[in-house]
């Protein structure tokens, strides 16, 4: 089965980049699965059971390797942090005046 990443502008696929791993939205996890689809920034976006993102939208901090397989594993506490998003998505800080 291939998979394709639901981040905002990545062309991410299991059949072209076999470095990268592919992750499930956490659907069953109501809070955290709130900060992933606010973090993905698409309009409309409702993950389904096939929704994944890839490794690319994460930090190295976010991975610990599986004693057994060596095999690079998501934490249970992981966020994607990490999206090439255009200036009008991203994060606005205002800068405060001084009186």
């Amino acid at each position: 089965m291939v998979n394709f990443c639901s981040g905002f502008d990545c062309t991410s696929s299991s059949d072209v980049r076999k470095d990268l791993s592919f992750h499930k939205f956490p659907l069953k996890e109501k809070e955290r699965l709130q900060q992933w689809v606010h973090a993905v920034r698409r309009k409309d976006f409702k993950p389904t059971s096939s929704s994944t993102l890839c490794s690319l939208h994460f930090k190295e901090t976010d991975f610990y390797s599986a004693v057994v397989s060596g095999k690079k594993m998501l934490k249970k506490s992981a966020v994607p942090t990490v999206f090439n998003l255009p200036i009008h998505l991203t994060t606005k800080i205002k800068e405060r005046r001084i009186l």
